[in-house]
């Protein structure tokens, strides 16, 4: 594809790459033993600050803390949080950003997931997503020769539905990063229905959103830049799910009152564009669920 021609990545501190390689995930066996990571980037969801009779603000510190090893041990440039930040709680957004991420020593960008809900209250210093961080719950993120785009899935409070992806904004974005070397897609919440096709559990399940939700997954799986998509939501899914030659990935949760191993997900990106993700289970310190994707 004309996108595996184009200089796949740089930083703003990095110079520029002069080889035209193609563009391709890799498995670590792959990978030469002196192959050199240009840019590596790490995906958490599921913090739910704030919730009930659990220890959330331990876990938060904790996640804080494997992030910044991460950056200490073998370098991280951004950090994005795939959705439900919160446990219901507008006013615990501000403790969340201010005390604890506050101590995270990467960048980092946020996404709405269905349990972060922001006040009704006009003038209210948490009146909107854009209020707390400074950007929209929808939003493009451009890092070199790559895109983050985050789509936002969250119904009102207490709507007890899980939406599709707001697919007009989504065409969009595609269509005007067309020329990006390699697009990521974050949604907290995973498009397919619940348990359809071997998928898991904690999809869209309304009637109109799987509509919606299905006509989503088609947008990207027709995109040929869009590389991979990344769920949270589902705190026992830590590996891949593949359909229409796109890969989409879990990484289980951080925080919660339930769920498998807390952890989170590492892409790394190689300067002869070679790109590996993993699982790291933080709380083993083991590494699982590493995955090949083909140019």
């Amino acid at each position: 594809m004309h996108c595996a021609r184009r200089q796949f990545l740089k930083t703003t501190a990095a110079a520029s790459l002069t080889a035209a390689m193609p563009v391709r995930w890799a498995d670590a066996t792959d990978l030469a033993p002196d192959s050199k990571i240009k840019f590596r980037f790490a995906v958490a969801s599921d913090l739910h600050y704030g919730q009930p009779a659990t220890p959330f603000a331990e876990m938060t510190d904790e996640m804080v803390g494997w992030i910044n090893g991460e950056k200490r041990t073998k370098g991280l440039d951004v950090l994005f949080l795939n959705g439900d930040l919160t446990h219901d709680s507008s006013s615990a957004l501000l403790t969340l950003r201010d005390k604890h991420l506050s101590k995270l020593q990467v960048p980092y960008h946020a996404i709405k997931g269905n349990h972060d809900f922001v006040d009704a209250q006009a003038g209210s210093p948490t009146e909107s997503w854009q209020a707390v961080w400074g950007y929209p719950s929808n939003r493009a993120i451009v890092l070199g020769d790559f895109v983050c785009i985050m789509a936002d899935t969250t119904a009102p409070a207490k709507a007890d539905v899980y939406l599709a992806a707001d697919i007009d904004w989504l065409r969009k974005q595609l269509a005007s990063h067309r020329d990006a070397a390699a697009i990521f897609v974050l949604i907290h919440i995973q498009q397919r229905a619940h348990r359809v096709d071997g998928w898991p559990p904690h999809g869209v399940h309304d009637l109109n959103e799987k509509t919606k939700g299905e006509a989503v997954m088609k947008l990207l799986e027709s995109t040929p830049n869009v590389r991979a998509v990344f769920h949270g939501h589902n705190h026992l899914e830590t590996g891949v799910y593949v359909s229409g030659e796109r890969r989409y990935f879990f990484d289980s949760h951080v925080g919660g009152s339930w769920g498998g191993k807390r952890g989170y997900r590492i892409v790394e990106i190689y300067e002869d564009h070679r790109m590996v993700t993993y699982q790291v289970n933080a709380q083993d310190d083991a590494i699982s669920h590493r995955h090949e994707l083909p140019g």
